[in-house]
């Protein structure tokens, strides 16, 4: 058995990442799409059309603990890399520690402490102060 080389896990990292941005689309569609199945079993299945909509309903805490449970994973990947001072985003560094966030000096990406990634749109809303102090990137 072969250990999890630096290489996996920013596959893993990427893959997770995808597949989370991905994941409440595929919710969505499949949402509708069992909306659809049951509206069509109405007039041709009664009884099936309840067995979706109970089904569905029951599926829901089902479909948020895989949700959390792929954010979750990818926050630990993330704290991981940014704890090795890699970045997430670009897989380059080095990294920048503030004490409100971290950010990759490559591609100015913005992480918080948890591992979620500040979106550009919230970078510009809360501009980093002149004041910051910076913690070593040891």
């Amino acid at each position: 058995m072969r250990a999890c080389s630096i290489y996996d896990s920013d596959m893993i990292l990427r893959i997770l990442k995808s597949v989370n941005r991905a994941f409440p689309f595929l919710v969505l569609f499949g949402y509708i799409g069992a909306f659809l199945l049951a509206f069509i079993c109405i007039f041709s299945f009664p009884l099936g059309a309840l067995v979706l909509v109970i089904g569905s309903v029951l599926s829901l805490a089902f479909v948020v603990f895989l949700g959390e449970t792929l954010s979750g994973i990818e926050g630990i990947l993330t704290r991981r890399a940014l704890k090795k001072n890699r970045c997430p985003a670009c897989r380059m560094g080095p990294i920048q520690k503030n004490t409100d966030f971290h950010q990759c000096l490559a591609c100015g990406a913005r992480f918080q402490f948890d591992g979620a990634q500040i979106l550009q749109d919230e970078q510009e809303l809360q501009p980093t102060p002149l004041g910051t102090k910076l913690i070593s990137a040891d």
